[in-house]
Parts: C-alpha cells; sequence; structure tokens
C-alpha cells in the first residue's frame, strides 16, 4: 500500500464499480472515486493505493452528470450507509442492471429473458437496522449512528431516510436522552426492527440494568412512542437470545404471501417489505410448484420462501444451520397445518447434501459467500428446476457458471432492488435442466 505522489487529479469517470465508486483510468492506473457518477469530470482528492487501484474522492465537481442530484441525508459520505444517494433513482436501478449482467458476461452466462426490476419506494423502505453507541470518556459525548466508511468510528446521525418512520427514531433525541443516562457507558448497540404490528428496540448492554435505570427508559420510550405499539428488549451476550423487558408484548409478525409469519427480534428479515412482497410473488410464479412435488428451500431463515411453497401444496424440506430458526420452521409450518420438514444441517458439507431427497426442484437463498456445495450437489443430483435469490452478483455468478457449465440454462433472471441507495442488489434466477 503507498500513497500517490500527487494529491490531487482531474479526471473523467467512465463507469460505477460494485461498491457504488466512479471508475476511472489514466494510462495504466485506475481510480476508484468514491461520490463521482459516470460522464461526469471531476478533481479529486487522492487516497492510498491498494494493489493496481487508487482510491480518491471528489473534491469539486468540474462536469456535472445529468442524473445528479442532492443526497437527501444530510450525513451522506460520512455515514458508510448508503453510496447512491447522489444519482437519481432510476439511474440506481439500472446501474444495478448493468452491474449483474456485466457479471454474468464474464461467466460466460447467457440469460433467456430479463424480467423487469423489482423496487418499490425509494426512501423509508428499512425495516430492520443496527445503529452503534460510544460514550466518550474523555469528551463526555455519547456517539449513536451508522459506522463511516471504511472505518470502525461511529458516525452520529439525528434521522435516516432510508429507515421506516417512527417518532422512536429520532436518533438525535436518543443522544439527548443517553447524555445523562446513567448506564450510557454500557450500552453498545441499539438494533430497530419493524415488525407489522409493533417496532422492536433491542439493546445490547454490557451488564443488567438497575431498576432505577430501567425506568427512566421505560418513560423515555413511552413519552417518545406517542402511543404506539413498542417492544423493548435486552441483550447482554452476543451469542444469547435478547429478553423482553415485559413478559406480555404480543407476539410479533410479519406478513408474507398473504399470512403471517411469526418473527423473533434476532431472526433475519428481509429489510424491503414491499420488495420482499414482491419477491416471494415471484418466486412462485416462476418456480411453479406442483403439489405434491418435492420442493428442497436451502438457507430457509424462518420461512420468507418456505410457507408460500407449502401453501400450494408443495412437500417442503426446509434446511437451514441455526437450530433457532429450525424451531421457528417446524412452529410456523405447525400452526398454518403446512407440510413443512425442517431440518438442520451445514449447507457447506457435502455429507449434509447427501442426506436430502429426491427432489423435484430446489430454492436457495445463501449468504454473499455463495452456494459452492450446494451447486456441486446440485450438478451430481440433478433436480429439474432451480430458483436462485443471491444478494451477491459476483458468487451468484460463478455458482450460475458451474451449474450451466453442470447441464442446467438460465431461463429467467431479474434484479430486485432491496437496498435503494445503496450499491447492494439482490438477483432473482430461474435454470431448468437440459443435461450435459
Amino acid at each position: 500500500m503507498r500513497s500517490p505522489t500527487s494529491r490531487l487529479l482531474t479526471l473523467q469517470i467512465d463507469s460505477l464499480n460494485s461498491e457504488g465508486m466512479g471508475v476511472a483510468r489514466r494510462g495504466r492506473d485506475v481510480f476508484f472515486v468514491a461520490g463521482a457518477l459516470p460522464g461526469e469530470v471531476v478533481e479529486a482528492t487522492l487516497g492510498e493505493r491498494r494493489r493496481k487501484v487508487c482510491y480518491a474522492k471528489v473534491k469539486r465537481v468540474i462536469e456535472p452528470s445529468p442524473h445528479r442530484v442532492e443526497p437527501a441525508c444530510a450525513h451522506f459520505q460520512r455515514c458508510g450507509g448508503c453510496q447512491l444517494q447522489h444519482l437519481d433513482y432510476p439511474q440506481q436501478v439500472d446501474a444495478k442492471q448493468q452491474r449483474v449482467q456485466r457479471e454474468f458476461s464474464r461467466a460466460g452466462v447467457d440469460v433467456e429473458f430479463w424480467q423487469p426490476p423489482l423496487v418499490a419506494a425509494p426512501w423509508h423502505y428499512r425495516r430492520k437496522a443496527r445503529l452503534g453507541v460510544r460514550f466518550s470518556k474523555e469528551k463526555q459525548e455519547v456517539y449513536l449512528g451508522f459506522r463511516e466508511s471504511a472505518s470502525s468510528h461511529i458516525s452520529s446521525i439525528d434521522f435516516c431516510p432510508v429507515m421506516v418512520e417512527h417518532p422512536l427514531l429520532n436518533w438525535q433525541q436518543w443522544r439527548e436522552f443517553l447524555q445523562q443516562w446513567p448506564r450510557r457507558a454500557e450500552l453498545t448497540q441499539i438494533e430497530a426492527l419493524q415488525a407489522d404490528n409493533a417496532l422492536v428496540l433491542t439493546l445490547r448492554l454490557l451488564k443488567p440494568l438497575a431498576p432505577d435505570s430501567e425506568q427512566q427508559l421505560i418513560a423515555f420510550v413511552n413519552n417518545q412512542a406517542e402511543a404506539l405499539p413498542v417492544q423493548l428488549w435486552l441483550k447482554y451476550h452476543k451469542h444469547a437470545p435478547p429478553e423482553p423487558l415485559r413478559t406480555d408484548y404480543p407476539e410479533l409478525v410479519h406478513q408474507v404471501d398473504g399470512h403471517d409469519l411469526q418473527l423473533q427480534p434476532d431472526d433475519f428479515v428481509q429489510v424491503n417489505r414491499a420488495v420482499n412482497l414482491a419477491m416471494v410473488e415471484q418466486a412462485m410464479d416462476w418456480l411453479a410448484p406442483e403439489p405434491d412435488e418435492q420442493i428442497a428451500d436451502l438457507f430457509a431463515g424462518h420461512g420468507n420462501f418456505s410457507m408460500a411453497l407449502a401453501r400450494r401444496r408443495a412437500n417442503v424440506v426446509a434446511v437451514e444451520v441455526q437450530a433457532n430458526m429450525v424451531s421457528s420452521l417446524q412452529e410456523q409450518a405447525r400452526r398454518q397445518g403446512l407440510a413443512v420438514t425442517a431440518q438442520q444441517a451445514d449447507l457447506s458439507s457435502a455429507q449434509a447434501l447427501q442426506a436430502l431427497p429426491a427432489l423435484d426442484a430446489v430454492l436457495l437463498d445463501p449468504p454473499r459467500a455463495g452456494a459452492a456445495a450446494v451447486v456441486e450437489h446440485l450438478i451430481d443430483n440433478p433436480v429439474g428446476r432451480i430458483l436462485y435469490v443471491a444478494c451477491d452478483a459476483a458468487t451468484l455468478s460463478r455458482d450460475l457458471g458451474s451449474l450451466v457449465a453442470g447441464g442446467y440454462r438460465v431461463t429467467r433472471a431479474g434484479i430486485m432492488d432491496m437496498f435503494p441507495q445503496t450499491h447492494h442488489v439482490e438477483t432473482m434466477v430461474l435454470l431448468t435442466r437440459v443435461g450435459k
């Protein structure tokens, strides 16, 4: 790692990289420029060089893009949560579409039909988020917000325009409360979850609360909530489940496919409610499960897809690595009277995959690392249809390349903008078996 000799440079921006930075080239040098857009000429402050790339940040826009807009958030570019607020929304979606198509092309993956992108409201969509909290003894000041870009420092925010709207999500008022709260130094995180029937706030604390501190917290929350349903949960250990502050809270739910799914505060849930509803509907349409088909839902979570598949009378094997998610799957299926068999398994293990029954179709929604072991299994043990939902275009392209080489073809694909204003993109792909 080394720093360029000159600190300022005028650059012509050609495109966006996968992290939402402008890309410029000068001779053999490649520059990734935060805050720059394709077609712009900018004056950039140069930072570090990593491998063959120089990183830079826009100091002044000399020739702006016609698609440049004023960011809606006062904390944009200081807070590390969003990367694309300066780009108008239709162009954000187009840039993500181009990125996925570029990744597919590099992997030699052809798509027979591209579905129009699934989109919803570009603001106030995020129903779950975790904010960091730090008390500086030296400055006697509370910091509350998200991590800064490429940093562990917490950038204090007042409001977050991508989070759902709620009077308790005013972080300036939280800071004012915490500034005088006696347990401020022991609070490390606040996680907000907007279920369909309540806002949940989970506080991560280093020590149990004393009664007086607990009452102060409750009074503050009740005063700010304006009679809206709110639940307070406390978490003391990283790997332990959170505990409700009261025992009479109603069960948390969110609706998918027209039915309620039960939810725990620390469950994984897609953060964009509207896009998730559209995604599940599209998945059922594309995969078209038939009655009595044997379908595996791999990386099943708490049943986002499993219950919808079973509701169409498929026999569903839902596989998840986390024991608490398996218990949740079993309980969801029991309550709804659905044919779902929940199993706990490490889906990176070839041995665990061998335990799967003969299948007609597979739906998989893996983490960012992709599903290399699952792909290998599906090549050796072919199924008629695969629906792959991915949150990383690069690992998706890698896995699709293997599946295509192993006898499948991509019949449909489409992006889903689960995270507007950010560089993240979800993709859905339908593959059918054609043989080698």
